[in-house]
């Protein structure tokens, strides 16, 4: 490790999967917004309140692709880059003594302010990378769907877009250079961006309070219009100034501080002593007999993200797409009507005219079924396989427990943060449903969240099951997400061209019955429960047979 750019290359090498899967899922989202988006009468936007059409970063008189680039890059893609970027920022240095890698770099010939540079070059190389391929997504996209973007700044959106959310990795690794503690970073981050999310939305529908939007980083994303004017550059020179500041911070925070207590040590029971929720377990670990609590572990490992999405599903739901839905709806049977009925088909087959059909086709076609596999499949990848590879899994089971009660545990945390998702959804559209007096049955909107719950147990236990098997959390998410991927493509070409198939789909027991008009149906929740307790079940002799000597 004592060679030139050796923690930059590593830095870049174990996150560029990340930020990979990221580009490539908003890549895949804005090509399903354009299909989706290309046939829309804009006319409908006429009248539109300011205040609204600046929520969903539309300008008056926008045209297709303008609604297409905001929609989906603005909204989604600055909250799935900036979300990773903390995760980046927050492991750069903080993570490393979490995993209790400092100390082992830090022996090399390579100084703290050096780990904090290359660490922070490798943040900017991969999201420089990342605003390569999304222009290159921007540009070609709308050729391949026949969208005109002429007069378009896609490169000026791109670079302001992407800046605009690299300033949150600058701010996790800022917090983890002065304490040392990822999840501090990542909590806070997280915070911070969410709170400028819904400020940056909510101040331009307060009268007399437009300008306050300005105090919140979010607001300097779109600042401008730099789709239709290009960079702005007095927005761009806030964001650079402001991470540049954060960088600084960092490279005088990092070698002030002590780190003889946090060079060293087993990773496990760092985290479980610096959780009050987990130093009781922690303890055991450390020396008593019996690990009674490992679920209320791993639940302190996921809370940050699942929190996370679970706040931006309630927002989304609740603040944002319920006002924007109640002032469109005497509009939107006319909008329904100008997209072909494959494309309805293909997300969900709703009537937009009604908010059952808006929020089926918006919201539980594709965002909350992501939002929750999203948290299971994370979860049920790493729950073992993770151990695994941290090699922590021998520190638990040296303890009088045998594989199957691990499971259960692990299991148990799945389930409970799978819940807090659906739940978070669930509160979300019932109170836009209420805010917005739309009319929707609450019973039904539990109907359709309790299926989503079921649906996200299931691919997590896939995610858990290939993890318990194979002790490869890569594999196990890679194959889940894929088999999520293609299911949900064979249920929306069945839905088009009537496929026999469909019924065997475990995405047409999740909304092909059409929940949100017709509430429970108990062979839906049977079906998705039974095949979720199946595959839970498989992971128990797979996990219990391997040798875990090998690999």
């Amino acid at each position: 490790m004592s060679g030139l750019g050796a923690v930059y290359v590593r830095s870049v090498t174990s996150r560029v999967r990340t930020v990979a899967m990221g580009v490539i899922g908003l890549s895949v989202l804005f090509a399903f917004g354009m299909v989706v988006y290309r046939d829309v009468d804009m006319s409908l936007f006429d009248g539109f309140p300011e205040s609204l059409m600046s929520v969903i970063g539309l300008a008056p008189g926008a045209d297709v692709a303008s609604l297409s680039y905001n929609a989906i890059f603005s909204t989604y893609g600055s909250l799935v880059l900036g979300g990773i970027a903390i995760t980046v920022g927050a492991g750069a240095v903080a993570g490393r003594e979490r995993d209790g890698t400092i100390g082992i770099l830090l022996a090399n010939p390579i100084s703290r302010s050096r780990l904090v540079v290359e660490s922070t070059l490798a943040l900017i190389t991969l999201y420089a990378v990342a605003a390569v391929v999304l222009l290159g997504v921007g540009l070609l996209t709308p050729a391949v769907f026949d969208v005109n973007i002429s007069g378009l700044s896609v490169w000026g959106f791109i670079v302001q877009l992407v800046i605009g959310t690299i300033f949150y990795g600058f701010l996790a690794l800022a917090i983890g250079a002065w304490t040392g503690k990822a999840q501090a970073a990542i909590g806070i981050s997280s915070g911070i961006l969410i709170v400028s999310f819904l400020g940056a939305s909510i101040m331009p529908l307060i009268s007399g309070w437009e300008e306050a939007a300005r105090i919140f980083p979010w607001y300097y994303i779109s600042d401008g219009d730099p789709l239709r004017n290009g960079v702005n550059v007095g927005a761009i020179a806030i964001l650079l100034g402001a991470c540049a500041l954060l960088f600084l911070v960092a490279l005088v925070g990092f070698p002030r501080r002590d780190l003889r207590q946090r060079s060293v040590g087993i990773r496990i029971l760092d985290r479980l002593r610096a959780n009050p929720f987990t130093a009781r377990l922690g303890e055991r670990v450390a020396g008593r007999t019996l690990v009674s609590k490992i679920w209320v572990k791993t639940l302190s490992e996921f809370q940050t993200v699942t929190l996370f999405v679970s706040f931006l599903m309630f927002a989304l739901m609740g603040v944002i797409v319920g006002p924007i839905y109640a002032y469109m709806q005497p509009n939107m049977a006319q909008l329904g009507d100008s997209f072909p009925p494959e494309i309805l088909a293909f997300f969900g087959g709703g009537d937009l005219g009604t908010p059952e059909g808006f929020f089926q086709g918006d919201t539980f076609s594709l965002m909350a079924p992501i939002a929750i596999m999203v948290i299971t499949i994370s979860i049920g990848a790493k729950s073992i396989a993770g151990e695994e590879k941290n090699q922590t899994l021998g520190i638990l089971l040296g303890n009088p427990i045998s594989r199957s009660y691990l499971l259960t545990q692990k299991i148990i945390a799945l389930l409970i943060w799978g819940f807090v998702v659906a739940f978070a959804t669930f509160t979300g559209v019932a109170t836009a449903n209420l805010m917005s007096s739309l009319g929707m049955d609450y019973l039904n909107i539990l109907a359709i969240c309790v299926n989503l719950l079921l649906l996200g147990y299931l691919f997590g236990a896939l995610a858990f099951l290939m993890g318990a098997a194979f002790g490869r959390a890569g594999l196990a998410t890679g194959v889940s997400a894929g088999v999520a991927v293609v299911l949900q493509v064979a249920n929306s070409m069945a839905a088009i061209n009537g496929g026999w198939w469909q019924k065997f789909t475990p995405f047409y027991w999740y909304s092909g019955t059409d929940p949100l008009n017709n509430g429970f149906t108990l062979a839906a929740i049977v079906i998705l429960a039974l095949a979720a307790i199946l595959v839970f079940a498989l992971s128990y002799p797979a996990f219990n047979r391997r040798d875990l000597t090998k690999g």
